[in-house]
Protein backbone atom coordinates (compact mmCIF):
# COMPACT_ATOMS: atom_id res chain seq x y z
CA UNK A 1 0.00 0.00 0.00
CA UNK A 2 2.80 2.89 0.53
CA UNK A 3 4.51 2.20 -2.85
CA UNK A 4 0.83 2.35 -4.27
CA UNK A 5 0.31 5.77 -2.47
CA UNK A 6 4.36 6.94 -3.35
CA UNK A 7 3.75 6.46 -6.77
CA UNK A 8 0.38 8.07 -6.40
CA UNK A 9 2.19 11.25 -4.84
CA UNK A 10 5.14 11.36 -6.84
CA UNK A 11 2.61 10.89 -10.34
CA UNK A 12 0.93 14.28 -9.19
CA UNK A 13 3.96 15.99 -8.12
CA UNK A 14 5.90 15.51 -11.50
CA UNK A 15 2.55 16.23 -13.22
CA UNK A 16 1.77 19.47 -11.08
CA UNK A 17 5.23 20.14 -11.64
CA UNK A 18 4.86 20.22 -15.27
CA UNK A 19 1.69 21.71 -15.04
CA UNK A 20 3.72 24.43 -13.50
CA UNK A 21 6.39 24.70 -16.82
CA UNK A 22 3.11 24.93 -19.40
CA UNK A 23 1.39 27.20 -17.92
CA UNK A 24 0.67 30.65 -18.87
CA UNK A 25 -1.70 32.41 -16.13
CA UNK A 26 0.19 32.59 -12.98
CA UNK A 27 -2.16 31.96 -10.83
CA UNK A 28 -2.67 28.62 -12.14
CA UNK A 29 0.93 28.04 -11.63
CA UNK A 30 0.67 28.96 -7.99
CA UNK A 31 -2.31 26.33 -7.57
CA UNK A 32 -0.05 23.86 -9.71
CA UNK A 33 3.38 25.11 -7.36
CA UNK A 34 1.01 24.10 -3.88
CA UNK A 35 -0.15 21.03 -5.48
CA UNK A 36 3.43 20.10 -5.70
CA UNK A 37 5.19 20.81 -2.50
CA UNK A 38 1.79 19.44 -0.89
CA UNK A 39 2.62 16.29 -2.53
CA UNK A 40 6.28 16.23 -1.55
CA UNK A 41 5.48 16.80 2.02
CA UNK A 42 2.60 13.47 1.53
CA UNK A 43 5.90 11.76 -0.13
CA UNK A 44 8.23 12.83 3.08
CA UNK A 45 5.00 11.26 5.73
CA UNK A 46 5.01 8.22 4.23
CA UNK A 47 8.94 7.92 4.35
CA UNK A 48 9.05 8.73 8.18
CA UNK A 49 10.40 11.76 7.74
CA UNK A 50 7.84 13.51 9.49
CA UNK A 51 10.42 16.57 10.46
CA UNK A 52 10.58 17.30 6.50
CA UNK A 53 6.88 16.80 5.91
CA UNK A 54 5.73 19.70 8.95
CA UNK A 55 8.75 21.74 7.01
CA UNK A 56 7.50 21.53 4.14
CA UNK A 57 3.77 22.32 4.48
CA UNK A 58 4.62 25.09 7.53
CA UNK A 59 7.29 27.06 4.91
CA UNK A 60 6.96 26.17 1.73
CA UNK A 61 2.90 25.85 1.35
CA UNK A 62 2.52 28.25 3.25
CA UNK A 63 4.79 30.97 3.56
CA UNK A 64 6.20 31.05 -0.09
CA UNK A 65 2.54 30.13 -1.61
CA UNK A 66 1.46 33.29 0.21
CA UNK A 67 4.21 35.55 -0.72
CA UNK A 68 3.35 34.62 -4.45
CA UNK A 69 -0.53 35.04 -3.87
CA UNK A 70 -0.03 38.45 -1.99
CA UNK A 71 2.58 39.48 -5.48
CA UNK A 72 0.08 37.97 -7.87
CA UNK A 73 -2.70 40.33 -6.27
CA UNK A 74 -0.60 43.52 -6.30
CA UNK A 75 0.68 43.07 -9.39
CA UNK A 76 -3.24 42.88 -10.93
CA UNK A 77 -3.98 46.07 -8.86
CA UNK A 78 -1.06 47.63 -10.17
CA UNK A 79 -2.09 46.38 -14.19
CA UNK A 80 -5.46 46.57 -14.06
CA UNK A 81 -5.78 42.57 -15.65
CA UNK A 82 -4.65 38.98 -15.03
CA UNK A 83 -0.63 38.11 -15.33
CA UNK A 84 0.06 35.94 -18.55
CA UNK A 85 4.08 34.65 -18.72
CA UNK A 86 4.87 33.83 -21.98
CA UNK A 87 8.58 32.10 -22.91
CA UNK A 88 10.48 32.66 -25.86
CA UNK A 89 12.91 29.73 -25.07
CA UNK A 90 11.18 26.74 -24.62
CA UNK A 91 13.63 24.31 -26.23
CA UNK A 92 16.38 25.47 -24.76
CA UNK A 93 14.55 24.89 -21.18
CA UNK A 94 13.81 21.57 -22.30
CA UNK A 95 17.25 20.71 -23.17
CA UNK A 96 18.71 22.37 -19.91
CA UNK A 97 15.64 20.63 -17.76
CA UNK A 98 16.62 17.25 -19.67
CA UNK A 99 20.49 17.79 -18.42
CA UNK A 100 19.76 18.24 -14.64
CA UNK A 101 17.69 15.26 -15.12
CA UNK A 102 20.39 13.70 -15.80
CA UNK A 103 22.66 14.55 -13.27
CA UNK A 104 20.32 14.37 -10.43
CA UNK A 105 19.80 10.67 -11.56
CA UNK A 106 23.46 9.90 -12.13
CA UNK A 107 23.80 12.13 -8.11
CA UNK A 108 20.85 9.45 -6.98
CA UNK A 109 22.16 6.54 -8.39
CA UNK A 110 25.58 7.55 -6.58
CA UNK A 111 24.29 8.08 -3.01
CA UNK A 112 23.92 5.83 -0.51
CA UNK A 113 21.02 6.48 1.70
CA UNK A 114 20.24 5.92 5.21
CA UNK A 115 17.67 2.96 5.92
CA UNK A 116 16.56 4.19 9.41
CA UNK A 117 14.19 6.64 9.74
CA UNK A 118 14.77 9.62 12.13
CA UNK A 119 13.68 9.34 15.41
CA UNK A 120 12.61 11.72 18.27
CA UNK A 121 15.84 11.35 20.05
CA UNK A 122 17.52 12.80 16.91
CA UNK A 123 15.10 15.92 16.34
CA UNK A 124 15.02 16.95 20.03
CA UNK A 125 18.57 18.54 20.18
CA UNK A 126 18.12 20.07 16.78
CA UNK A 127 15.06 21.79 18.00
CA UNK A 128 16.01 22.69 21.17
CA UNK A 129 19.92 23.78 19.46
CA UNK A 130 16.80 26.06 17.42
CA UNK A 131 15.40 27.64 19.95
CA UNK A 132 18.37 28.54 22.37
CA UNK A 133 21.91 28.79 21.13
CA UNK A 134 20.29 29.74 17.71
CA UNK A 135 16.94 31.74 19.04
CA UNK A 136 18.39 35.23 17.94
CA UNK A 137 19.45 33.80 14.21
CA UNK A 138 16.20 32.42 13.31
CA UNK A 139 14.10 35.51 14.95
CA UNK A 140 16.51 37.95 13.46
CA UNK A 141 15.44 35.68 9.98
CA UNK A 142 11.56 36.10 11.03
CA UNK A 143 11.64 40.16 11.14
CA UNK A 144 13.75 40.49 8.06
CA UNK A 145 10.74 38.56 6.08
CA UNK A 146 8.45 40.96 7.54
CA UNK A 147 10.19 43.73 6.63
CA UNK A 148 11.05 42.51 3.23
CA UNK A 149 7.10 42.15 2.93
CA UNK A 150 5.95 45.29 4.72
CA UNK A 151 8.71 47.27 1.58
CA UNK A 152 7.23 44.66 -1.24
CA UNK A 153 3.97 46.14 -0.30
CA UNK A 154 5.14 50.00 0.03
CA UNK A 155 6.52 49.56 -2.94
CA UNK A 156 3.40 47.77 -4.71
CA UNK A 157 1.44 51.20 -3.56
CA UNK A 158 4.02 53.65 -4.75
CA UNK A 159 3.49 51.78 -7.59
CA UNK A 160 -0.23 52.05 -8.04
CA UNK A 161 -0.03 55.50 -6.71
CA UNK A 162 2.18 56.61 -9.98
CA UNK A 163 0.32 55.06 -12.20
CA UNK A 164 -2.45 56.78 -11.28
CA UNK A 165 -0.46 59.80 -11.50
Amino acid sequence: MEQIILYLLGGTAAASAITLVFVRHVFYAALALLACLLSLAGIYGVLQADFLAITQILIYAGGVLVLIVFAMVVTNRIQGKALQVESHHRVAGFILSVIIAKILLFAYHQTTFLKTPATEKELKPLGVALFTDYAAPFEIGGVLLLICLIGAALTASSFKNSAHD
